[in-house]
C-alpha cells in the first residue's frame, strides 16, 4: 500500500503538475498561465440526434465549469466544447470562430459570449474534452450566481445561434448536482 502511495507521488512530480481531487472539484496547477484551475468533477453534456445524416448520429456540446485562481483572484468561466459523431464528410465542422451560445434554464435565456484568449490549458485530460472527437473549445466568464442558478434548474437547454439548426440541445449527461457541489466550494475562498 506504501510502495502504491509513494509511486503515486512520485508521477505526480513527473508530470509536472499538482491534484488535489475533493467531492466537488479536481484542482491542477496550470504551467501555461501559472494559475491553480479548480474544475468541476463532472461535466454536463448537451446532445441533439443528427437523423438527418445517419442513424444514433449526434451533435453534442460539453459544459465544464472552472475557476481560475490567479494569485488570490478568482474568475469563474464554463468551458464549452462542441463536438460530433457524425462523420465530418456529411456535415461541416464546427465552427471555431463561432462563440455565442444561450443558455435556456428554466424561463430563462443566458446569453455569453467567448473570450478571445483561452484563460486555460485545454488540452488537459482533467478539462473533460472529448477524447474520441475534434471538438471546438471555447471559454466564457461567468458568475456563480448563474452557475448555482442553471445547477438548480429544472428545465435546461443549450443553443449555438450561430449555427444553421435550430434544434436546442437536450440534457444527454446531467452534471448539475456536481455543478451545485461546485459552486458552493468555490464560493468560500
Amino acid at each position: 500500500m506504501y510502495i502504491r502511495t509513494a509511486f503515486a507521488l512520485v508521477l505526480m512530480a513527473l508530470s509536472g503538475c499538482t491534484h488535489i481531487q475533493s467531492a466537488e472539484s479536481l484542482e491542477i496547477y496550470d504551467e501555461r498561465t501559472g494559475n491553480t484551475l479548480s474544475i468541476v468533477r463532472v461535466p454536463m453534456v448537451f446532445a441533439r440526434d443528427r437523423t438527418d445524416v445517419a442513424a444514433h448520429a449526434r451533435d453534442y456540446v460539453t459544459l465544464v465549469a472552472v475557476e481560475v485562481d490567479h494569485s488570490g483572484e478568482y474568475s469563474e468561466y464554463l468551458l464549452a466544447y462542441r463536438w460530433s459523431t457524425v462523420d465530418r464528410r456529411m456535415s461541416a465542422p464546427a465552427d471555431p470562430r463561432a462563440g455565442q451560445l444561450q443558455i435556456q434554464s428554466d424561463g430563462r435565456v443566458i446569453n455569453l459570449t467567448a473570450v478571445e484568449e483561452m484563460p486555460m490549458s485545454v488540452a488537459r485530460p482533467e478539462l473533460h474534452a472529448p477524447k474520441h472527437a475534434h471538438a471546438v473549445a471555447h471559454a466564457y466568464r461567468i458568475d456563480a450566481a448563474t452557475l448555482r442558478f442553471i445547477a438548480d434548474s429544472h428545465e435546461l437547454t443549450v443553443r449555438l445561434p450561430q449555427e444553421a439548426s435550430a434544434t436546442p440541445f437536450e440534457i444527454w449527461s446531467d452534471g448539475r448536482m456536481a455543478l451545485a457541489q461546485f459552486v458552493t466550494r468555490a464560493a468560500v475562498p
